[in-house]
């Protein structure tokens, strides 16, 4: 049977890609370039925090570093590791995002743990435009509230697989022990494992067992 797939390499998935930035630039980041300013969106608090922290050395500037994340957002780009892989072989997204070179990984993630509470803030400050568009687009629909129900897994030893793993082998040495002494023992070994999982992560107690997203999990 012949095989009708096309095999692709990395140079057809940069061209590819270079394609489909282009097809859809005016669609997007064009307008975002040509309306947005975000200097304007960034509190003062927030330049005096990130050059003091950096001092004279500035290698990226702090609106190019939000514009990175902007950009992973709007693309859905899933990790930073994909963004910075699509950022080196697309100049017109560097030059989108205000990069001469593209910052490593630990760069984007030294920033989001350094500087949480100034971009909480930016947050807070973007509250302010955006509920005064929505009153204006249509005030009925910008009453009404909206509540993600999307579930973030807590950082903790017992969102592991290996947690619940432990959690089984126990129970499957609890029933061996138990058909030893009732051989008609009708057990449910998965059921009990579940049972036997804590209500709330040692570590915190704010993360609680739930059923979110699909799963149980401590959210």
């Amino acid at each position: 049977m012949p095989i009708s797939a096309k095999q692709l390499n990395f140079c057809d998935i940069s061209t590819d890609f270079d394609k489909f930035y282009h097809k859809n630039q005016n669609n997007l980041l064009s307008l975002l370039e040509q309306f947005v300013d975000i200097s304007t969106f960034i509190p003062f608090s927030f330049y005096q925090r990130y050059y003091a922290h950096f001092g004279k050395k500035r290698d990226f500037s702090l609106e190019s570093m939000l514009r990175f994340f902007i950009l992973k957002n709007i693309l859905s780009i899933p990790t930073v590791d994909l963004l910075i892989t699509l950022l080196n072989i697309s100049p017109d997204l560097r030059k989108f995002c205000g990069f001469l070179t593209v910052p490593d990984k630990s760069q984007f993630s030294r920033f989001k743990s350094n500087f949480q509470e100034d971009l909480n803030l930016l947050f807070h400050g973007l509250v302010d435009v955006t509920e005064e568009l929505c009153q204006k687009a249509n005030p009925f629909l910008a009453s009404i509230l909206i509540s993600d129900t999307t579930g973030f897994e807590a950082y903790v030893s017992e969102n592991n697989p290996k947690f619940y793993q432990s959690q089984l082998r126990k129970a499957k040495a609890f029933a061996k022990k138990i058909a030893k002494d009732d051989p008609n023992s009708t057990l449910d070994v998965e059921k009990y494992a579940q049972s036997q999982m804590p209500k709330f992560a040692a570590s915190n107690p704010d993360a609680k067992l739930t059923y979110l997203n699909g799963h149980f999990g401590y959210f």
